[in-house]
């Protein structure tokens, strides 16, 4: 009887050691998916953080050109926003003209994530042309 309990035990031993191999091998596919999702998750962060920024600096520009439409000035200071922050500077041009410059900045806590540049012209449109006097017609006579 000892002989049959043996080969049952070692029938058992494999059947253990298959079972614990199959486990292996699904940790190690969930292992290699879990890295791949985070990966594509950092990248996906990265984008969205990305796209925030070009979002901030074009809505600098459009804050800035209703501050110089309105009030003549641009606006005071950076602007705060959840997430970010958004910084504008204007340079005279020699036409008469002003160049915006917005920068949109992706924050979190004090790192910077992301920034982009955006930079709009505003040109000032000339004054309307006086029309020419009608020509005087001298060849008519009295």
């Amino acid at each position: 009887m000892r002989r049959g309990a043996t080969s049952s035990a070692r029938e058992r031993g494999s059947s253990l050691l298959l079972v614990m191999g199959i486990l292996v091998v699904f940790a190690l596919i969930l292992g290699v998916l879990a890295s791949i999702l985070q990966t594509d998750l950092r990248a996906t962060r990265r984008r969205a953080n990305n796209r925030y920024a070009v979002e901030l600096a074009r809505s600098g520009v459009d804050w800035a050109r209703a501050w110089l439409m309105e009030k003549g000035q641009l606006p005071p200071g950076r602007l705060k926003v959840e997430g970010g922050e958004i910084e504008v500077h204007a340079d005279e041009l020699p036409s008469g003209g002003k160049r915006i410059v917005s920068v949109g900045r992706v924050l979190e806590r004090s790192a910077v994530l992301a920034a982009r540049v955006e930079v709009a012209v505003m040109e000032v449109s000339a004054p309307p042309a006086q029309p020419a006097p009608p020509p005087t017609d001298l060849s008519a006579t009295p």
